[in-house]
């Protein structure tokens, strides 16, 4: 599901933004009033901005231009509507990054598609999955179903599934339930811990389908569970539900 932080400096563009945009998209938004940061919840972490600017001023893109300096939010795929010379003005103080820019006064089937655009360029990015199971045979099949779309990382212990966090930050973890050494249940626990962990969707992989086990995953509250042996399409299913 994509998540859209929408801004604008009247409610009522943000009204008529949310009008627009596509079905099944995940929207927190705030006014651009000046604030030197932008107010929504830091748990919400967007794949894209889309900023509505009507007689804007440096003062009004304060919270703005703060959130753009924030390496996480720099390069994420932004769109500014309005006017020339409100658009001149976010230029001229926001840090640029992939914007794509549309006026206001156009009608809205060209917003809206402006919009579905931004979109696209947020979902053409290759997505970076890690999976986690010391059966071979598992990530074989794993690999098989997702490398067409996604880029798939295998490892076969949660050590190494630490590991690797300690340098890369995967977009979602699938969790074998019950492993050697170091369970899935200790390997989620450590990763909760981890600055690379801590937001991460995380779905755990279990061969038993026993209420008690399930109950053991689901209190941890990841984003799911699949029961072994995991079809293709309740894989890509998953990932369309999370992403």
């Amino acid at each position: 599901m994509i998540k859209i932080l929408l801004l604008a400096t009247r409610n009522y563009s943000i009204e008529k933004i949310k009008s627009l945009l596509p079905p099944g998209v995940q929207v927190r938004s705030a006014i651009l009033d000046g604030s030197p940061s932008i107010r929504f919840d830091t748990a919400f972490s967007p794949d894209v901005i889309i900023v509505q600017v009507d007689n804007v001023s440096r003062t009004k893109l304060y919270g703005l231009i703060d959130l753009r300096q924030n390496e996480a939010y720099r390069n994420l795929p932004l769109l500014v509507i309005g006017e020339e010379m409100d658009r001149n003005v976010f230029e001229q103080n926001v840090i640029p990054g992939s914007d794509k820019r549309v006026n206001s006064f156009v009608p809205d089937y060209e917003i809206k598609a402006a919009i579905s655009s931004i979109i696209d360029m947020r979902m053409m990015e290759e997505r970076h999955i890690l999976v986690v199971d010391d059966d071979p045979v598992i990530l074989r099949s794993m690999r098989t179903y997702m490398e067409e779309q996604y880029k798939v990382t295998a490892v076969r212990s949660g050590k190494l599934a630490i590991k690797f966090l300690e340098k890369q930050k995967p977009d979602l973890i699938f969790l074998d339930y019950m492993m050697p050494e170091m369970d899935g249940i200790s390997t989620f626990q450590v990763i909760r811990t981890m600055e690379n962990g801590k937001k991460i969707p995380v779905i755990f992989l279990t061969g038993v389908n026993e209420k008690e086990k399930v109950m053991e995953c689901l209190v941890l509250h990841p984003q799911g569970y699949l029961v072994k042996p995991v079809t293709k399409e309740a894989v890509l299913t998953k990932l369309k539900e999370v992403l």
